[in-house]
């Protein structure tokens, strides 16, 4: 059986989640209870799973259900590969999802000592994080969870700031002058500069262009931390799990050493077609395999059914750690 053909199976053969869930939260398919209010705004790439009319049984998910279905069957793959103990690092970690989907497959699938490494620079998405740990069972103290942006240098940028939205992102050049321009003309340089000097964002609302058309931020600066500070702390990684918002094209390129070196397993959400194939270059040339190549803004089908991608899906394997 080829990767598709398996995942299918092995997610079908899984019988649905059953039990009570209270107020506030959804299940998935390992039990793992998320609270509604953080996808109310916009689900992110591991968008909400069916559930039934009461909310008390959730199936694994199938190919129609898209990048989750990719998600899940690289979160599942690393877990079985797993020995010793299980590492992950999800960066652009949002509120957590993936790492602690993780940890439930882990505990079900092939229990062992874990650490989970979550990057994520919005802050009130971090928080969130701690939130989603503590409430599946998990001790956010007993891993770590970095308020940062992922990079290339510790220096801060200024960064968009809000909840709920799940495309948060660095502020080009471009942008900045757009902002200063909008600032001046509404007469709030003043207040803004006086916000920023005392804690580190603008403190007012400006509008933005985003995927789902435009959206009201706040401006401020995050920290930054280099990936490779963050894989040099860690013996191994058995996956990474990557959804920085097009910063793959400056972060990953820079790593490349270190994560040759560390890290097992990637599942990377790439941001527009021309670095999709930058990126599948980059693994290619440094003699990783692709398990799954799907281009963003496009149509997928099968014998089990389509769906259309957002960003694009790269799954690859270190193949000179497979064995490890």
């Amino acid at each position: 059986m080829d990767f598709l053909e398996t995942t299918t199976h092995m997610f079908s053969e899984m019988a649905p989640w059953q039990g009570d869930v209270r107020d506030g939260y959804f299940p998935n398919y390992l039990g793992v209870m998320t609270k509604t209010a953080f996808v109310a705004d916009q689900a992110p790439s591991n968008q909400l799973l069916p559930v039934d009319n009461k909310g008390t049984s959730a199936p694994a998910p199938n190919f129609s259900d898209g990048e989750v279905f990719y998600e899940q069957a690289a979160i599942h793959r690393a877990v079985q590969d797993a020995k010793g103990e299980f590492i992950m690092v999800e960066l652009g970690g949002g509120f957590a999802a993936r790492a602690v989907d993780a940890h439930a497959a882990l505990q079900s699938n092939n229990p062992m000592p874990c650490r989970l490494v979550v990057v994520e620079a919005e802050p009130t998405h971090f928080e969130w994080a701690k939130q989603h740990m503590h409430a599946n069972g998990i001790d956010p103290d007993a891993h770590w969870l970095i308020n940062a942006l992922v990079g290339n240098d510790t220096l801060p940028k200024l960064f968009l700031l809000g909840e709920g939205f799940y495309g948060n992102s660095i502020v080009s050049d471009g942008h900045i002058e757009q902002l200063l321009s909008n600032l001046v003309k509404g007469g709030m340089v003043e207040a803004a500069m006086g916000n920023l000097l005392r804690h580190g964002n603008c403190g007012v609302q400006q509008p933005f262009d985003v995927a789902d058309g435009v959206r009201n931020f706040d401006f401020g600066f995050v920290s930054s931390i280099p990936l490779i500070d963050i894989l040099q702390t860690l013996d191994h990684v058995d996956i990474m799990d990557i959804d920085i918002q097009g910063g793959e094209a400056e972060v990953l390129p820079a790593a490349m050493k270190a994560i040759n070196k560390k890290v097992k397993r990637i599942h990377l959400a790439t941001h527009g077609m021309e670095l999709h194939k930058h990126m599948w270059d980059l693994f290619f040339d440094h003699e990783w395999m692709c398990e799954t190549d799907l281009a963003p803004n496009s149509q997928h089908q099968s014998q089990w059914g389509s769906f259309e991608t957002s960003d694009g899906i790269l799954d690859l394997v270190n193949i000179n750690l497979a064995a490890t």
